[in-house]
């Protein structure tokens, strides 16, 4: 076989295979579903210092006039001290921050496993050196069910409403990477960069961008594998400064599911 020829059949092999390896078909119309997420989570431990076993608890919550967090730390014997705040979340971890003028005004709760550690940018252990871990209370913890219906409409343009905005929300959706990626914008507020507390003020674009692959063996149904949210910081001199972003990923057994209709 000479040269030429393995050259023609190296090129036919590329265009047969890969795009039946790699193609992913796009959707068209409207799929519905719900997603599950925590609106109220409780995590406790122990922090051990002087000797004595302390419990830790915190209290996350979703409402729709924000994002409340409690902090609770009780010696043994004496009254809990609370302290209240806002949350948010990261990749991988949940930011809880305090303006009451008290110090450390900013903790960390870090997805280890199973567990969480709880950090601070100065660093927090126990008295042995080893980290401070809470678990969450599954008892005390609630999910709630929210409705979402993504349209594919026309010239790649989408359309979202419910999940993660009670609002309807205009964007665009592509094929990257294997999957389908919607991308829609919703006003929202400035979080203040420099100590976390938002402006309340309106007006500021929020980007939600929406991950899904096709379900195995249903070609109705398409997965959704995680939500991200990009909005900008707001300095106090009224400057942006740069983008902050949260995100939702579901665990393959977990991930919510969307059917045409």
């Amino acid at each position: 076989m000479n040269a030429d020829s393995k050259f023609f059949r190296f090129c036919l092999l590329l265009v047969l295979v890969f795009p039946c390896s790699c193609s992913v078909e796009s959707p068209d119309g409207a799929f519905k579903g719900e997603i599950r997420d925590w609106v109220h989570e409780v995590f406790a431990g122990t922090l051990t210092t002087e000797g004595m076993d302390c419990e830790l608890v915190l209290t996350f919550r979703q409402t729709p006039e924000g994002m409340p967090a409690e902090m609770s730390f009780a010696q043994p014997g004496k009254t809990p001290v609370l302290r209240s705040g806002v949350w948010e979340v990261g990749d991988g971890e949940r930011v809880l921050r305090f303006s009451d003028g008290k110090e450390p005004s900013e903790y960390f709760l870090i997805k280890r496993g199973v567990r969480f550690a709880f950090q601070t940018k100065e660093g927090i252990s126990n008295e042995d050196g080893s980290p401070v871990l809470l678990m969450r209370n599954e008892g005390l913890s609630r999910k709630e069910s929210y409705p979402l219906r993504i349209s594919f409409l026309e010239d790649g343009k989408a359309k979202v409403v419910g999940g993660v905005s009670e609002n309807s929300l205009f964007g665009d959706w592509k094929l990257a990477s294997g999957k389908i990626l919607v991308s829609v914008k919703s006003s929202g507020k400035m979080p203040v960069s420099a100590d976390g507390i938002e402006t309340g003020e309106e007006g500021h674009e929020e980007t939600y961008r929406y991950f899904l692959s096709w379900s195995e063996g249903a070609s109705d149904q398409l997965e959704l594998e995680k939500i991200v949210v990009l909005r900008p910081f707001l300095k106090k001199d009224g400057s942006k400064r740069q983008s902050w972003m949260s995100s939702l990923i579901f665990k393959k057994q977990e991930r919510p599911r969307l059917r045409k209709i």
